[in-house]
């Protein structure tokens, strides 16, 4: 499919119940994971950079049990949207792009996920938190486009928009449980999200509702059909414009994220 299409992908490949689920064979050692995905789905978000920066080794070892074509969107370590909440953090960056740089032409996305600012946070308010990512952004010179994310409702907007669209970012378009829902914020600001030139969604869903449900994340126990319709319509606005579409699946989604992406699927060949 290249670098245009549509293309589905996890939030990690590396749950242990999706053997259970006969994704994975029961005998399979958890270094063959990443390999056997890779012949099924041909990009994956990468969670596991958030917590550390990746060694190299295990970088270049991604790369090479992956096909030519397979791609990968990784999580700008916490360290750096959290802790620092980008102030200070140039050497912690310096070191994260030196190991996501062994995937050469595989890195696709660099995702800047932030939590929650409170007002006794490093950024209380939209201001401050503009003011450090436009700053970010313009000294990060990344090797792939920069994905940002972030979990202040009020502050889904068109200062933030626009601070997106003058420094060349992606905003993300996400599935989550206290963020407004991705109907909502596209048809306020779909031409800025047209604009980036590059799509990228996030089913994340709801983590507290799930796990009263589930511990576990061999099989779908939350119903997605009516969320799933409500995006079908943006994903084919971006490829009828000639945008290419990544969408990750998280297991807190429905319960199963290869079954969320099956589910997908299912509803836009019928579509």
């Amino acid at each position: 499919m290249g670098e245009k299409g549509l293309r589905l992908g996890t939030s990690s490949w590396s749950s242990d119940d999706w053997k259970t689920a006969g994704f994975y064979p029961a005998d399979m050692a958890p270094r063959d994971y990443l390999a056997h995905y890779a012949r099924r789905y041909d990009t994956v978000e990468v969670d596991s950079t958030f917590y550390r920066s990746p060694p190299a080794a295990m970088v270049e070892r991604w790369a090479k049990v992956t096909p030519e074509e397979f791609r990968f969107a990784l999580k700008v370590p916490g360290e750096i949207t959290h802790e620092k909440a980008l102030r200070d953090c140039g050497k912690e960056w310096e070191l994260f792009l030196a190991s996501a740089s062994r995937l050469g032409g595989k890195l696709r996305f660099l995702l800047l996920q932030f939590g929650y600012f409170n007002k006794s946070s490093a950024c209380p308010t939209l201001g401050e938190f503009l003011k450090r990512l436009g700053a970010f952004l313009d000294a990060a010179k990344p090797p792939c486009p920069l994905v940002v994310e972030v979990r202040n409702r009020p502050w889904v907007g068109k200062d933030l928009f626009g601070l997106l669209r003058e420094k060349g970012a992606v905003p993300a378009l996400t599935d989550q449980e206290w963020m407004p829902r991705p109907p909502e914020v596209w048809g306020k600001f779909r031409e800025d999200f047209l604009a980036a030139g590059q799509a990228y969604l996030r089913f994340l869903g709801e983590r507290k509702r799930i796990e009263k449900i589930t511990k576990t994340w061999e099989k779908e126990v939350i119903d997605r059909d009516p969320e799933l319709r409500e995006v079908l319509p943006i994903v084919r606005a971006f490829l009828e414009k000639g945008i290419a579409v990544w969408a990750y699946f998280n297991n807190h989604y429905s319960g199963h994220a290869p079954a969320a992406i099956e589910r997908f699927k299912r509803l836009w060949e019928s579509s």
